[in-house]
């Protein structure tokens, strides 16, 4: 499906549909950097069409490494930074996306080598927080200059391992700071020591069980996704009936599988079944007081969930959205404005309170930033309300593209 810069009509109505989610860019892009430095035909399994991951697959291959593609598997061939010797330019220019983990990932990693690598970002990624990565970057005797010939940031390597045995990494703005260190220098004897971990501890863990995992394996099995699975489960909890029939268990490295426990603390009908993960809207929700803290990717579906449940909601330590994609809290609170459902917002508590079952206000033109989260999101307002139109809604290509097709319950 075609959907460059457009809009998509949304109908309103229910939703009933057995679907097989995409699998997790947060875990691929860090078996990705697994991969790249330990060549020798590692494997990868399972990765998914993402464009933040299909961007540093590409980015990887201009820097070097040789990578066998076949299906959704792929094999690295060499190593970084030793694979340097393939390229034949000292300076190289990367097209590296809007994605948070491929830009900070690939910029640890490529800071072990010896040539200048140049960053070029899209979207809103120049604007978001990167001085707490490369402070230790710089603590390491690479080479950092910013806003420099068009590049939003150039490095040089390689790192001076001699200069540190151990780092303390700032995760106050994001633990994928900490996340990128830890990958790129996996196999040094760099200790690295995450410090004012305030969000997502639960992304930290899952980079420490996956480097665990690779120790004794030569391949790595991409897991499924539980930010995606929010979406359509969000919507058949309002009205209608859903069956995943690739997720079989929690997962409990992926913070965003939490909303599968929420929901049922709320009265969710939800079960395990040898078929999959079912879910419907048989049983009546109940209100939830929640901390977003733990996982800031799945609170734009939970504003949604709240807004469909009888009572207030209330969600706390929200601070965090203000430095994904977008301003996520700015964003929130402007669909909600614009669909006339009631909250409010305490700036010095960072805690948003939702009365929802508010009744719809029919058709809406939502135009959100360009941020893959905000539109699906959007879509999930306008389909359990009054329909309409949602814009930039190829940004699902970043981590679901296959987001549309399967909640109007076209499977392949």
């Amino acid at each position: 499906m075609n959907l460059e810069n457009s809009l998509y009509k949304v109908e309103p109505g229910s939703f009933h549909a057995e679907i097989e989610l995409p699998t997790s860019k947060s875990y691929a892009n860090r078996a990705l950097i697994i991969g790249a430095i330990r060549g020798g035909g590692f494997r990868i399994n399972y990765l998914p069409q993402s464009t933040d991951v299909q961007t540093m697959l590409d980015c990887l291959e201009q820097v070097g490494l040789k990578i066998h593609r076949s299906n959704s598997s792929i094999s690295f061939l060499n190593s970084f930074p030793l694979c340097e010797s393939e390229t034949h330019s000292d300076v190289i220019d990367l097209k590296t996306g809007d994605g948070g983990t491929t830009n900070r990932f690939l910029m640890a990693l490529l800071s072990r080598g010896k040539k200048s690598y140049r960053f070029f970002p899209s979207e809103k990624m120049s604007e978001r927080p990167m001085e707490d990565l490369l402070r230790p970057l710089r603590d390491l005797n690479v080479e950092v200059s910013t806003n420099q010939s068009g590049a939003w940031i150039a490095i040089k390597g390689p790192a001076n391992m001699l200069k540190s045995s151990k780092l303390e990494i700032d995760c106050g703005k994001s633990t994928q700071f900490a996340s990128a260190m830890m990958l790129a220098f996996s196999n040094l004897p760099l200790t690295i020591v995450p410090v004012n971990v305030k969000a997502s501890e639960t992304y930290l863990e899952m980079t420490k069980a996956i480097l665990n995992e690779s120790l004794n394996k030569n391949s790595l099995d991409v897991p499924v996704d539980f930010s995606s699975l929010s979406y359509p489960l969000a919507l058949a909890l309002v009205e209608g009936e859903v069956l995943f029939k690739n997720c079989h268990a929690q997962d409990a490295y992926q913070a965003d599988a939490a909303f599968i426990e929420i929901a049922k603390d709320s009265g969710a009908d939800i079960e395990w079944t040898s078929k999959g993960l079912r879910a419907s809207s048989k049983k009546r929700l109940k209100p939830f007081n929640i901390d977003g803290s733990r996982f800031p990717d799945l609170v734009p579906t939970l504003v949604f969930l709240a807004s469909q449940i009888d009572g207030e909601s209330v969600l706390t330590n929200l601070s965090v959205l203000r430095h994904k994609e977008s301003d996520r809290l700015e964003e929130l609170m402007t669909m909600m404005r614009t669909l006339e459902i009631p909250f409010q917002f305490d700036e010095s508590r960072a805690e948003m309170k939702i009365k929802g079952r508010v009744q719809s206000v029919g058709p809406a033109a939502l135009v959100t930033a360009r941020d893959h989260r905000m539109v699906m999101t959007a879509y999930l307002f306008l389909r359990a309300g009054g329909g309409g139109t949602v814009a930039h809604a190829d940004c699902v290509n970043k981590s679901f593209p296959e987001f549309f097709q399967i909640m109007n319950g076209v499977t392949k």
